[in-house]
């Protein structure tokens, strides 16, 4: 696969999520079963595109940055550490997210200002 058709790839794996254009809170009572599946279907909606851009680009996989791939994995071996119940892992899951976010914020904000002629967001 090409690098362009790669990033073809990428760009309609975004495609629609179910009901995109309905409303998402309207009517919606937190904590209802409804409000519980529609979570759980963004969720599985965002893991399946994750494993699409796995395979638009997994030729690309051999010239992975080492660095990010220890990152991953140690992640996974934080994760493996916080035990099986869900409540566990999701507390872990924001920790990482945050820590990665808390790390290239800045270099995301000079970016995204340098693209759009402003400050950082």
């Amino acid at each position: 696969m090409s690098v362009n058709s790669a990033l073809g790839s990428v760009a309609i794996i975004v495609d629609q999520i179910p009901h995109m254009l309905g409303p998402k809170l309207e009517g919606l009572k937190p904590g209802s079963d409804e409000s519980f599946f529609m979570l759980a279907a963004f969720c599985f909606n965002l893991s399946r595109k994750l494993e699409y851009f796995f395979l638009a680009t997994k030729e690309f996989g051999r010239d992975a940055d080492r660095a990010i791939a220890l990152r991953l994995k140690r992640d996974r071996d934080e994760l493996a550490r916080a035990g099986s119940d869900w409540r566990s892992i999701a507390v872990k899951e924001e920790e990482l997210m945050r820590r990665i976010y808390g790390e290239i914020q800045g270099d995301y904000e000079a970016l995204w200002a340098s693209k759009t002629g402003g400050e950082a967001r």
